[in-house]
């Protein structure tokens, strides 16, 4: 698992898995999410626990570093299932 050094990370939009776990969430589920640092398309793929609240409309991405340091991203969950499916159908258009 790579070291996450910098604390910007961001859930991999080029997975399909994260898609599929992502949209179906269900609200207080931990699920588990890919995530690479922000600032690097390339990098080694790291895993992070997703949560949806319980009002279903956001989307918590907790990162633990090597160090036991945590990083949490909240996200609107409508805003990143939108996101995600328009990188799915973009990845699908270039296949």
């Amino acid at each position: 698992m790579a070291t996450v050094e910098s604390l910007t990370c961001a859930p991999d939009l080029r997975d399909p898995s994260n898609f599929l776990s992502i949209a179906s969430a269900k609200p207080s589920q931990e699920i588990r999410v890919l995530v690479r640092p922000e600032d690097d398309a390339t990098a080694k793929l790291m895993e992070a626990m997703g949560t949806l609240s319980n009002d279903g409309k956001s989307f918590s991405v907790v990162v633990t570093r090597e160090d036991g340091v945590q990083q949490t991203h909240d996200l609107c969950h409508r805003d990143f299932v939108k996101a995600l499916s328009a990188s799915t159908k973009l990845n699908v258009l270039q296949a």
